[in-house]
């Protein structure tokens, strides 16, 4: 007896997406934690040529392009967040950072979430998780703007 599930085959033609997507989190994930233990050693913010903010903000941009449709909360959030990352901004190179990781995470379980069927988000064994982790996402982001007490 196989314990094997059927996976819907709208599914299985994004399943390479998916993964992606997924990788994409463990990058950022890794990039942050580096940020974070390199703050805590020093004591210090980082500079601006530190490798894991640029690539968080490579990240962050690239997620962006690949975006549309997006509902305004969102909108929102990614002007504010550009408005962190200009040049005049007065935040600390690490507090940008978790804000670009916060960014990509939620920006990239929207895509997901996009991808997904809309008769297949229905069903909560599908989207349930990836629903909360979106949501988790979007209040973490949208978080760093009220803790900042930045307008957006």
């Amino acid at each position: 007896m196989h314990n094997d599930k059927f996976v819907d085959p709208r599914l299985q033609e994004k399943e390479a997406l998916f993964q992606h997507l997924h990788m994409v989190s463990f990058d950022v994930i890794m990039h942050i934690n580096a940020i974070q233990e390199t703050v805590q050693a020093t004591s210090k913010d980082i500079a601006a040529s530190n490798e894991h903010y640029k690539e968080l903000v490579r990240s962050f941009k690239i997620t962006l392009a690949m975006c549309s449709e997006l509902e305004p909360e969102i909108i929102t959030l990614i002007e504010a967040t550009k408005r962190i990352l200009s040049d005049d901004s007065s935040h600390a190179f690490a507090t940008q950072a978790q804000i670009c990781a916060a960014a990509v995470n939620c920006l990239n379980h929207w895509r997901i979430l996009k991808h997904i069927p809309e008769d297949l988000l229905q069903i909560d064994e599908i989207s349930a998780i990836l629903k909360q982790r979106f949501t988790e996402h979007l209040a973490m982001w949208d978080g760093y703007f009220a803790i900042h007490k930045t307008n957006h």
